[in-house]
């Protein structure tokens, strides 16, 4: 689904926690102007979401929705370009790489989430790295991929081609089927 002519979708899904850094992604929403063609989807509910919309500041480049169901979730990301990643600066997300990079790539979308080793080593030269905690970086890093669907375009598919490569299960597995054989 491309988008030369038609907005950047970009997609967040979560459950909240400070570990994801959601109140970043709103604040990030908030200084997007109204008139950019971005449509951002926010999914999920939890501890963080009211100081998210909070921050948001009424965009209204974001759509708000409670949940999706699992089955669903994979339809939505194809129909999206960008996956979010996490921004939090918490020491916690500084070891992780989330489960929603391997499902956004999986999935075909580009890859933006903060620069922490875990997720450059997991991920470098196939996804928009931004500083922790950064809603300004953020916000640029969304507003430079609206402008550029060439880039989005090669980072699409450099992900997927990541996914395809190192995150399905035969590839996971190796090191442990490797482990056990000697």
């Amino acid at each position: 689904c491309e988008f030369e002519s038609s907005p950047l979708r970009v997609l967040f899904f979560g459950l909240f926690p400070p570990l994801q850094g959601a109140p970043v992604i709103g604040e990030a929403i908030a200084m997007l102007p109204a008139d950019m063609a971005i449509e951002v989807t926010l999914v999920g509910s939890g501890q963080d979401l009211a100081e998210t919309r909070r921050r948001a500041a009424g965009s209204s480049l974001v759509t708000w929705r409670e949940w999706v169901e699992p089955s669903e979730l994979r339809h939505l990301l194809q129909h999206h370009h960008v996956c979010l990643g996490i921004f939090a600066g918490t020491p916690k997300a500084q070891r992780v790489t989330p489960n929603k990079v391997f499902q956004g790539a999986a999935a075909g979308c580009a890859i933006l989430t903060s620069d922490t080793a875990p997720q450059r080593r997991s991920l470098d030269g196939c996804a928009r790295f931004v500083s922790v905690a950064d809603p300004a970086a953020l916000a640029e890093a969304i507003r430079s991929l609206a402008a550029d669907p060439g880039e989005v375009s090669r980072l699409r598919t450099s992900a997927h081609q990541r996914a395809e490569a190192d995150f399905r299960p035969r590839s996971v597995a190796q090191p442990v089927r490797a482990a056990l054989l000697t």
